[in-house]
């Protein structure tokens, strides 16, 4: 009788224990998980505070809070609103209204555990490969850090520059300064559409980048710094396609690269709280440069194995720095800086010096607003009117000397002239000289959807489906707004017998044609 009844008494002491007086959270500790983005934790402790006192104050900001982050903007505004009638204190940081506004009349698509939302009328071309790309994301980085968000993960792409920069919470001189077009913040991933800019961009790798830094942070409490965030995302941002090769733009390597030889490099210090506020595009570029490399040193000394470790160094208060130099096997911080510096002399880097592309938004500008040679030469902008005048009545001779006069040998190449020339070289029989010319255009720009464009058809021309499809495929994943590339894709697709890429493509012409009408 003594044993069983000291065995009770250890029971009721547990149960005690465990009781909701005992195990009570507070709306700071909700608050707690969503600084550490952990949604999940901020959840279950809302919906606690929701059945013990769920007209309080702190309760109702919390769920707030939660409703923003799980993408409820309109009934976070609403209980937000309601406070502030109330005369309570609400963070002036947090922008509820305008995520509201902007976020207005999007629609969604649903994958496994994640909701893709955007505008109505031609981006519904973007859902579904969105969903597809959020998907490997989530496969493919929860695999590598060894663990992902156990919430439900929403991707908003917004339509225009303007209302993802309302959304975000950045200045809008912070966006287009350095060209910030995605964020993942609160818990979500937010996108700016590849419509919104000139000539498109490489939006589903940015969705991998983004989603990236949503792991990490998780994985972390949110304690891994920007450049360390940044170098994992940028380096491992192609690592859902099945390869990391190519991290680096022509344009970055060619920083990096001056970089070296000058011993000019960012300041960590720079980058401190955000990529966002660097002085220029260029030296954002270099940061991403410098960081990522510094990533694949890591990942070179250590293996990717090493990728879980570190972000569980970090959740548990190791310095970053000191965790990364530890690991990769070296004393200290700047030792692993040395070696980073010998290891990226080595690298094969692109030398030959080219301008950034231009940040064109919201249909700004006329069609040399995006090159990066005659965006800013409008003296050579009349040479480059005069050979598409010429071009255009088939006075295919006469243009390619125009566009030579458009040219500066001081200056960095520019795309839109080569794609012009090449398509001046096609139709006067020229086409091994046409797709050399096309090729270096490539080599240099590969994301100038222009030129990939042109390739595309160059190989159509010659007999070549195979070798059209991956051109156009590449052009269609910039952007995806081309009613022509979705036709060519979808002709190439059936003469090689892939019927079903053929019929996604010809539904995606069938959304452009229509704005949007027909899904």
């Amino acid at each position: 009788m003594r044993s069983w009844f000291a065995s009770k008494l250890a029971l009721i002491s547990l149960l005690a224990l465990a009781s909701p007086v005992a195990a009570a959270r507070s709306a700071a500790d909700g608050m707690a998980c969503l600084r550490a983005t952990d949604l999940s934790c901020a959840q279950s402790v809302r919906d606690e505070l929701l059945q013990r006192s769920p007209d309080a104050p702190d309760t109702l900001l919390l769920q707030a809070r939660t409703l923003f982050h799980e993408g409820s903007y309109d009934e976070a505004l609403e209980i937000v609103e309601q406070l502030q009638a109330a005369g309570a204190e609400v963070d002036a940081y947090t922008p509820y209204a305008a995520t509201a506004a902007a976020a207005q009349g999007l629609l969604e698509a649903e994958g496994t555990g994640l909701r893709v939302r955007h505008d109505r009328g031609v981006d519904r071309v973007l859902a579904e490969e969105a969903v597809e790309t959020l998907q490997a994301s989530r496969d493919t980085y929860d695999r590598l850090f060894g663990g992902g968000p156990d919430h439900t993960v929403v991707l908003d792409i917004y339509p225009t520059a303007s209302r993802f920069t309302a959304a975000s919470g950045l200045p809008p001189e912070a966006v287009r300064t350095t060209g910030v077009i995605a964020l993942s913040k609160w818990n979500r991933l937010l996108l700016t559409s590849p419509r919104a800019l000139a000539r498109g961009y490489n939006w589903k790798d940015t969705v991998a980048h983004e989603y990236i830094h949503l792991v990490v942070s998780w994985r972390s409490g949110d304690r891994t710094p920007v450049w360390l965030q940044e170098g994992l995302a940028k380096h491992l941002e192609g690592e859902w396609r099945g390869g990391r090769a190519a991290y680096l733009s022509v344009h970055q390597q060619s920083l990096l690269a001056t970089a070296i030889r000058d011993d000019a490099f960012v300041p960590f210090e720079k980058f401190q709280r955000s990529m966002a506020y660097l002085d220029s595009g260029e030296e954002a570029a270099l940061a991403f440069a410098q960081v990522a490399t510094m990533v694949h040193f890591l990942t070179t000394q250590a293996g990717d194995a090493v990728l879980p470790r570190l972000l569980d160094r970090i959740r548990d208060g190791q310095p970053s720095e000191e965790a990364v130099a530890e690991l990769a096997g070296f004393e200290d911080f700047e030792a692993f800086r040395a070696g980073w510096k010998v290891f990226i002399a080595k690298l094969p880097l692109v030398q030959e010096q080219l301008a950034a592309m231009p940040v064109v938004l919201d249909g700004e500008g006329d069609e040399f607003a995006s090159d990066p040679l005659l965006a800013a030469r409008a003296d050579l902008v009349r040479f480059a009117r005069l050979g598409d005048l010429l071009r255009e009545a088939g006075r295919h001779d006469a243009a390619l000397v125009e566009y030579k006069k458009a040219r500066d040998p001081a200056a960095p190449p520019s795309p839109m002239l080569m794609s012009r020339e090449a398509v001046c070289l096609r139709e006067l029989g020229r086409d091994d000289e046409a797709m050399a010319v096309v090729d270096e255009g490539i080599g240099l720009y590969p994301e100038y959807p222009l030129l990939l464009v042109t390739a595309g058809e160059l190989r159509e021309a010659l007999g070549q489906p195979a070798e059209a499809v991956e051109a156009f495929k590449v052009a269609h994943d910039l952007n995806p707004f081309n009613p022509s590339v979705q036709d060519a894709l979808a002709r190439n697709y059936a003469t090689l017998g892939l019927d079903e890429q053929a019929a996604r493509h010809l539904r995606y012409a069938r959304i452009l044609a229509t704005g949007g009408a027909i899904d």
